[in-house]
């Protein structure tokens, strides 16, 4: 599926306005305002805000292999798939260290949904320690089928190995007033090993 059709796909589901363009680049660019509804279904700290999955599926209608990284407790009824988490207590399908995924079959998704702690002071909240954001996008570039793509959540880009993925999407993202801004990077995962 082309990026022009993804777009059409978001803005008949969501039937939000165009915020969302095809660059001179080739590469998707657009501004998602969230909106003040502070509703977090799972009710876990950091969890997606309201409506974030419902716009990710719209983009995504073609996916049917979903794994959600660094999990918590994502609401799965709007984008099924498995999880994985390092803290036991979430109950995720998978728990693993996502630095190294190693109990996890990335070969077998079509899609990875990435949100890491952005923060030491989120990491506090999570009881957690701070990720290495570019030993997990190595892992996901060593393991991940070509054509598979990553969304990632988060206050920076990672690094990454351009000769692993490339960045199909940039779109930043906000809440409403006094909200961290933050970007949703789209890589896809190169074709070879």
């Amino acid at each position: 599926m082309d990026w022009q059709k993804r777009i059409e796909s978001y803005k008949q589901q969501t039937g939000f306005p165009e915020a969302l363009f095809i660059g001179a680049d080739g590469r998707v660019v657009g501004t998602w305002i969230m909106g003040n509804n502070y509703r977090v279904k799972s009710t876990y700290f950091g969890g997606y805000p309201a409506g974030y999955l419902k716009r990710i599926k719209a983009l995504f209608p073609d996916k049917k292999q979903v794994l959600h990284l660094f999990s918590g407790k994502v609401d799965t009824t709007i984008i099924p798939g498995k999880t994985v988490d390092i803290n036991p207590d979430t109950q995720p399908d998978y728990i693993d260290d996502a630095q190294t995924l190693t109990n996890v079959p990335l070969e077998d998704f079509d899609l990875v949904m990435a949100d890491p702690p952005y923060s030491v002071e989120d990491c506090d909240h999570y009881q957690t320690t701070m990720i290495k954001r570019n030993k997990v996008m190595k892992v996901l570039g060593e393991r991940l089928r070509s054509g598979t793509h990553v969304v990632w959540l988060d206050q920076v880009l990672p690094m990454y190995r351009k000769d692993q993925f490339d960045i199909e999407a940039c779109i930043g993202m906000v809440k409403s007033t006094n909200h961290r801004f933050r970007v949703i990077i789209i890589f896809r995962k190169r074709d070879g090993p």
